[in-house]
């Protein structure tokens, strides 16, 4: 913990029912070597999906972005108040962009660059290997009405 973080004791968790749809294979295995955002011209990342969810994959072709939302599964689920890396006072945990939150789900938006099988190769990704898949969806905005 950093200078003027708290830290709590949260509630036993419930189930949610969360299914890993696949797993995520990026270069970084340190959360220090982790890009802080990543970056559309990073380097290719691979989803590689599990049974029985390669089907799903069908027509996501069409689409040149993708949101990927995955689980932080090293992260702490514990700080109400962090302070960002070398960075003024603390703030609320739903402040900040960090991977340390009571449900450490992430999101990042992504270019697709071509799939593979059963695995999607994307740029733009920034978490660490073997982070466990959640969901991909379609950039919400080529769903968006025109104006």
């Amino acid at each position: 913990m950093r200078e003027g973080e708290v830290a709590v004791e949260a509630p036993p968790p419930r189930d949610a029912g969360l299914v890993f749809i696949g797993r995520i294979r990026t270069p970084w295995t340190s959360r220090d070597d982790t890009p802080r955002q990543g970056s559309l011209e990073g380097p290719v990342c691979r989803l590689e999906i599990f049974d029985p969810w390669k089907p799903a994959l069908q027509g996501l072709e069409k689409f040149g972005n993708l949101e990927v939302i995955y689980w932080l599964h090293l992260s702490r689920r514990d700080l109400v108040l962090q302070r960002r890396h070398n960075e003024g006072e603390p703030r609320g945990t739903f402040s900040l962009r960090s991977p340390v939150r009571p449900n450490p789900i992430g999101t990042s938006m992504v270019r697709l660059v071509g799939i593979e099988g059963a695995t999607v190769l994307v740029r733009g990704l920034d978490c660490l290997d073997e982070t466990p898949l959640l969901d991909l969806k379609p950039d919400r905005c080529q769903f968006s009405p025109a104006p």
